[in-house]
This record gives structure tokens, C-alpha cells and sequence, in this order.
């Protein structure tokens, strides 16, 4: 029974299922259900899959416009693919991908492409203040979910062309910058952007050759040619080309340091970069960067605070990994730089830079709180080419600004890791006809540890630099040039400076009211100072510690010029005496015998020393005001006029006496004379009584006269009988001025060494004056100084 209905059974599906025929039918239904499923079930699953997983596990939108597969031929196409944020941004799109499926990855157990060719590729990004970044949270929220892979790492997968073509990235930057503290947002975009590579085994320890290429959309281009290497770790290393990149899109982090903005500026490279493990960065290459130009932040201000035309670099070496930095020399073409003191004395430069937050993490540190070490830098040196520098100072009374062009010059190797100092030597143009030059050796990372430079000016128009001499003494200049030599001498930050300054042919112009002038003579030191030339030489020591909060280079050099011109209009007689050579001898005082004008032969010999200054000193005026003493010279005036009277009473007598006496014997009867003339009230007899007296007791009867002592009385009565008026003192202190003034007027240009006669206009005669003398001896006079 069993066998028959089993007979029957297989007879059934023998006739009906499994002969030729139907097998047939069955095979063209399988083909057939595999087309349907290939080319419309797998992408519509794959689809709805995709879009269903990015939504539950990521939280985001997934939109693909349309896939096609074909089964036969293991293609894959899709098309109108983007991922978006929840809040709708963009994060990845595509117009199309295509991937061409080996199988033989059937075979070889690998996951094998043939072609794979993506077009239309936009990524945007977005990092905010936080830190965060679209992409970052989109990693995060990807974090929970198991690898794919297992345990096994990355699978087999070869790709033997990939192209990306067409691409778009855009990366967004949220900062907090000094031009906008609420924040601001930086944007670069790379456009035409390609990428391909050839041969790619992503998942052995081999390299493969890659090609990136694109370009900003602010300008500049870009393109990178070598070999890369993604498994087991990441690596590649290959040439390097950036042409023309412009620099403004890095404005922002500029500001996070500095209160400046990008005006202008592309960089260039050439040469070969190196990411890896073991290096994080490395480029050997040269590097420009053209037409550069940074300018201050505030918008009534345009004009470039630093800048060049060109600078280049023919071979920079950069390894973070050995954290070092070498270069050839830097070659800086018209290169500019402007320098600004403001009304607060604080500097353009200060007010340019962002002041570190308090608690912020320096340059130096890490993420983790582990210390960098710094960078080992080593320049070859710094030329510098048809540049110049403008230095304006708004402190002042009066805006001062001056220009030095046309400046050239290098400073030797500078390296953080040597003892041997740089040299530096410029040298450029002031103005028409004046020159700067700047000369020495510096430490650059250690400048305060042993720097000398030298600073030479030679020729400089004076009169442009009248608001120094305003704010200093109150003065403008109204002509003249300078030449300096300022030497600064740095050990262990003490300064040792020294400064020569030379000024020709200088002349004061009119009074400026400065709150913060000093109360110097100005005018009284120039005509000290000048010589017949028309020159004045100073030289003023400067030296300070700059370690000392207090200390200030330019009030330093401000005390030490004041001191400089204090120390010659305190005793500037003592000052002349020292340009003729006479020491310490003062030729301010010229000492006159009581009663007389004339000049005894030391005193003339220090007006004929005064003289020599004079010639030395052609801008000084002396102001001479005859001094007379009532109480030295009344009597010896008087004594004078005695002496006159009796000579004309004599010569009335017709006694001719060259030089007669007041108490001589021969002289006693004109004395008697002239004593009764002045007293007619005194008996002479009387006098004489006065001067007898009676002789001892063995000459009884027999009287003495003093005939000595007599006349020596009536000189005394005649001479105080003498009239002197204030008149006849004034006329003596004229007189004395009068000598003073014939000698230094005297023509001695037969003597070399006195030089010629002073000009009438430099001694000027003041009114005589009353002085009280030192002793009855004689009576001195105090020369003044005036100026022309």
C-alpha cells in the first residue's frame, strides 16, 4: 500500500515538477525574482534601512534621492544623498556616488572596488564656542553602537581607483575675538575640491599613492602629491603646493591675540609634508608669504601697523616631533612697520595685543595639563630690503612724526639654543638728507642677558623734533641739524648707556606753554654750549636697572640731560674756565682796588681768559654792571679828591709836584690851607695846641709839638671834608665796567692765542650797582651772562 502511493507520488512529480521542461520555468522564475529583488527590493530596503537606522540611532535625518544596484554587475549608484543635524544643517552631501563591486572579493574574502567615484561632495562643519563640533557629536552619539568588524579590526578592503570630484568643504569657526568679545565666526571654504587614490589597501601596512587638490574660495590653490598609508596607523608623506593662499581667513585667530586685522597677504608653499605616529607634523619646503599687510581693528585708523611686499624663506624644516624649527635667512622686501606713542605714553603695540585671560592655559601647556617643550628656532638671519619705519608720538605738546626709508639691512643667525649673540646692521634714510644706522649684537630670546647696539643718526632736521624740546623745556626749534650716537650696553638687565649728541648751527624759536616742561635756560645753555662753529657737544650717561618696576629709559635720559645742562647754567663761568683752560679759576669775578677803576694786571689777565671764552662762545652775551661800595670806596675817593685838591692848591703856588703828599713836612703849609678853607670855624692855633705838650721836669719852661701826628690830623680832617655823592660812586662803577669792557673789545689778532676782538654788541653795560664787599681791600664785580 505504502510502496504504491509512494510509486505514484514520485511518478506525479517526475511528469509534473522535475522534468526538463519545468526545471526550466523554475530557473527563469528564480532569475527572474533575483533581477526584481536586485534591482528594485535591495535598493528600496537598503534605503528605508538607512534612513530608519541614522534616525534611531543617531538622531539625525538621512534623505537619499534614489539608489540603483545591479545585481549582475555589482554597481552601485546613489544619488541626491544629505545628512542633516536636527536642526537642520547640512552635514554631508553628495549629487552622486558610484561604486563598481569586484567580485572577485567573492573569492579572495576581501572587500574589493574597482571603482569608486564620488561627485558633488559638500561637507560643512561647525566648531562653536564650546569646542564642540557638529561632527564631534555626531561621533558621540555613534559611540554606544557595537563595531561592525568584531574583534578583527578593519576588514580586507582594496579600493583600485577612488575619485572624489567636484567637492565643497566648509568649515565654520565660532571665536570670541577683540574686535567682536560676543563673538564672531570665521569661515573657510574649499571648493573644486578632488581627491583620488589608486591601489588602495586600507587594511595592510602599505602605502598607496594620493592626490588632493582644490582651492579657497577667499583665493589661493592648493595640491598634494605622494603616498599614504591608513593602516595600522595613519600616515602619509608626499609634495606639498599652496599658491597664492590668501590670509584673511585666518583673521579671527589673529584677533584672539592681537587687536589687528588682515588687510592683505597670501601664503605659498613648496615642499614636502609628513603626518605619522611618530610625527605629528613635519615640512621641509620654502615659504612666501606676498603683500602682507595687518592693520589696527579701529576703523578711523587704515594704515598698516606691520607689512612687507615680499617675504621669502628658500628652505624651512619644521618637526614637531623633534619640536624644531630651522630656516634659511628671511628675505623681507619693502617691508613696513609703524611705531605709535599715544597720549598716555602707552604704545600702538601694547594697545594692539589681547590681554591673556586670567586662569587661561599658555601656549606651552596641553590639553592634559602636560608642559610642551618650546620650540628649538634657528633663523639663518633676517635681511631686510627697501623698507621703512614710521615713528609718531602723540605725548607731546605738539604730534611729532618722523620716517626712516630706504632702510636696509640683516641681523645674523638667531637660534634659542646658542650663547653667541646676533649681529644686527641697518641702515636707512631721514627725511631728505639724514641717516640712521643701527649697529651691535643682540640675544633674542634673552635680550636683557648681553645686548649693545648702537644707534647713529647723522644729519637730522631739528626743527622736526620741537615737540621733544617743548615737552622738555618749553621751546620750539627753529633751526638747526643733529647727529647722534646712542649706545645702550645690556648685562643681566643693567643698562649702561651713553649719548652723544652733536648739534649744528641750532637756534631756539619762540616759548610754548608744557604742564610738564622743565624750568631749564634753555637759551642760555645753547649759547653756552655752541662753540664758533656753531656746534654743540654733549655727551650723556645713561644707566638704570630694567628689572626695576620704576625705571623708565626715557625719564632716564630726560634726568640725564637735565643734569648735563643744569650742571653748566649752575656755574657757567666755572664752565667757560674750563674751555680756555684756567681751571677752577672763576672768571666771573673781576676784583677792582677800593676807590679805583683800573685793572691790576691779574685781573687783567682773567678778563683777557674771559675774552678767549668769549671767542669760543660767540652767542654769549656778558652783562657788565659796575659795582661800587659806599663803605670801601667812599674813602678812598675821598682820599682821592684830597690828594686832587692839594696838587691844584700846589700848582696855583706854582709848586709842581708829581705826586703829593697829604702828610708830608713840604706839603704842611697848603694842608693848613686847605684845612682852614674847610673849616674856617677851627682855629689852626687851637689844632696845634692840640698836638703840643709840656716836656719832662729837666726841661722845665720847654714845650714839644708833634708836628707828625698834626698833619697827620688835618689829612684826616681835609679828606673827610671831601664831598662823594652817590653820583661820583655810579660814575667809579661805570668806569670799572668801562675797563672790563676796553679789554675784551681790544683787538688781539696779533695774538693766536686770544683770538680776535669780541663784537661790541655781545658786553653790554648795565647800570652800576651797589655791592657790599668782602673786606675794606677791594670791591668785586659779579659778571652776568645775557643772551644775543
Amino acid at each position: 500500500m505504502s510502496s504504491r502511493f509512494l510509486s505514484r507520488w514520485w511518478g506525479y512529480l517526475r511528469h509534473h515538477w522535475i522534468n526538463v521542461r519545468r526545471v526550466r520555468f523554475w530557473l527563469l522564475v528564480a532569475v527572474a525574482l533575483y533581477t526584481l529583488a536586485g534591482f528594485f527590493l535591495v535598493p528600496w530596503l537598503a534605503g528605508r534601512i538607512a534612513e530608519n537606522k541614522v534616525r534611531e540611532v543617531l538622531g539625525r535625518e538621512l534623505r537619499i534621492g534614489d539608489i540603483d544596484f545591479n545585481p549582475y554587475t555589482f554597481t552601485l549608484e546613489v544619488t541626491d544623498f544629505a545628512l542633516a543635524d536636527p536642526d537642520g544643517h547640512e552635514l554631508a552631501t553628495f549629487d552622486r556616488l558610484f561604486v563598481n563591486f569586484s567580485l572577485v572579493s567573492l573569492i579572495d574574502q576581501a572587500w574589493i572596488f574597482q571603482q569608486v567615484r564620488l561627485e558633488g561632495l559638500v561637507v560643512q562643519e561647525e566648531r562653536f564656542a564650546s569646542g564642540e563640533s557638529r561632527f564631534s557629536r555626531l561621533k558621540d552619539d555613534a559611540a554606544g553602537e557595537p563595531e561592525a568588524t568584531g574583534e578583527g579590526g578593519m576588514p580586507a578592503t582594496v579600493i583600485r581607483d577612488l575619485d572624489v570630484v567636484e567637492g565643497t568643504i566648509r568649515f565654520a569657526d565660532h571665536l570670541t575675538t577683540a574686535s567682536d568679545p560676543s563673538g564672531m565666526t570665521s569661515t573657510i571654504a574649499v571648493q573644486e575640491f578632488s581627491l583620488s587614490l589608486n591601489d588602495a589597501a586600507l587594511h595592510e601596512n602599505t602605502e598607496f599613492p594620493v592626490h588632493f587638490a582644490g582651492q579657497l574660495k577667499a583665493g589661493g590653490a592648493f595640491s598634494f602629491d605622494g603616498e599614504m598609508q591608513v593602516s595600522p596607523a595613519f600616515e602619509i608623506n608626499g609634495g606639498m603646493r599652496v599658491e597664492a593662499l590668501t590670509l584673511s581667513p585666518a583673521e579671527p585667530y589673529l584677533q584672539q591675540f592681537a587687536r589687528l586685522a588682515i588687510k592683505g597677504g597670501n601664503l605659498s608653499l613648496d615642499g614636502r609634508l609628513s603626518v605619522s605616529d611618530d610625527e605629528p607634523l613635519a615640512y621641509h619646503g620654502s615659504v612666501g608669504v606676498d603683500g602682507l599687510s595687518l592693520a589696527p581693528l579701529d576703523p578711523g585708523d587704515t594704515e598698516p601697523v606691520v607689512g612687507w611686499q615680499a617675504m621669502e624663506i628658500e628652505q624651512l624644516d619644521l618637526s614637531l616631533a623633534q619640536r624644531s624649527l630651522e630656516t634659511s635667512s628671511v628675505s623681507i622686501e619693502s617691508g613696513s612697520g609703524r611705531v605709535i606713542i599715544h597720549e598716555d605714553q602707552t604704545t600702538n603695540f601694547k594697545r594692539l595685543l589681547v590681554a591673556q585671560a586670567e586662569g587661561e592655559a599658555p601656549a606651552s601647556e596641553g590639553d592634559d595639563g602636560e608642559d610642551f617643550a618650546p620650540l628649538r628656532i634657528s633663523i639663518a638671519g633676517i635681511v631686510l630690503a627697501d623698507s621703512r619705519l614710521q615713528f609718531t608720538d602723540y605725548s607731546l605738546p605738539l604730534p611729532f612724526s618722523t620716517n626712516i626709508h630706504k632702510l636696509n639691512g640683516e641681523v645674523s643667525t638667531l637660534a634659542s639654543d646658542t650663547q653667541i649673540p646676533a649681529d644686527v646692521q641697518f641702515e636707512g634714510q631721514v627725511g631728505e638728507d639724514g641717516l640712521a644706522r643701527i649697529e651691535g649684537t643682540i640675544y633674542a630670546w634673552q635680550p636683557r642677558q648681553d645686548t649693545d647696539v648702537t644707534l647713529t643718526f647723522r644729519n637730522l632736521v631739528v626743527k622736526g623734533y620741537s615737540p621733544y624740546t617743548i615737552a622738555f623745556a618749553g621751546r620750539r626749534i627753529a633751526e638747526g641739524r643733529m647727529d647722534l650716537d646712542l649706545g645702550y650696553h645690556l648685562t643681566d638687565g643693567k643698562l649702561k648707556g651713553s649719548n652723544a649728541i652733536v648739534l649744528h648751527d641750532l637756534k631756539l624759536g619762540e616759548k610754548v606753554e608744557s604742564p610738564d616742561a622743565m624750568d631749564l635756560p634753555l637759551s642760555l645753555a645753547v649759547a653756552l654750549l655752541k662753540d664758533s662753529e656753531g656746534v654743540i657737544e654733549m655727551d650723556i650717561p645713561v644707566t638704570g636697572d630694567l628689572g626695576d618696576p620704576q625705571f623708565h629709559l626715557g625719564g632716564a635720559v630726560r634726568s640725564a640731560i637735565s643734569d648735563a645742562i643744569g650742571s653748566v647754567v649752575s656755574a657757567p663761568f666755572r664752565f667757560l674756565a674750563g674751555l680756555v683752560g684756567a681751571g677752577e679759576e672763576d672768571l666771573q669775578r673781576i676784583a677792582y682796588p677800593a676807590g679805583r677803576s683800573d685793572l691790576t694786571a691779574p685781573q687783567r689777565q682773567r678778563v683777557g681768559l674771559l675774552r678767549k671764552a668769549l671767542v669760543k662762545r660767540p652767542e654769549l652775551v656778558l652783562e657788565l654792571a659796575g659795582p661800587f661800595d659806599p663803605d670801601v670806596d667812599g674813602p678812598a675817593l675821598k682820599q682821592q679828591r684830597a690828594v686832587e685838591q692839594l696838587a691844584e692848591w700846589l700848582r696855583e703856588q706854582g709848586r709842581e709836584v708829581s705826586t703829593p703828599d697829604l702828610t708830608e713836612e713840604s706839603t704842611q703849609d697848603a694842608m693848613e690851607a686847605i684845612f682852614s678853607s674847610a673849616y674856617p670855624e677851627t682855629s689852626l692855633d687851637e689844632v696845634r695846641e692840640r698836638f703840643t705838650r709840656e716836656q719832662e721836669e729837666d726841661a722845665v719852661g720847654r714845650s714839644e709839638f708833634d708836628a707828625v701826628a698834626y698833619r697827620a690830623h688835618l689829612a684826616e680832617e681835609v679828606i673827610e671834608a671831601q664831598p662823594v655823592t652817590d653820583a661820583d660812586l655810579a660814575a667809579l662803577g661805570q668806569a670799572r665796567a668801562t675797563a672790563v669792557r676796553d679789554v675784551l673789545l681790544a683787538d688781539a689778532s696779533d695774538d693766536p692765542e686770544e683770538g680776535y676782538a669780541v663784537e661790541p654788541e655781545r658786553v653790554l653795560l648795565a647800570e652800576p650797582r651797589e655791592v657790599e664787599s668782602e673786606n675794606e681791600v677791594q670791591v668785586v664785580m659779579k659778571v652776568g651772562l645775557a643772551l644775543d
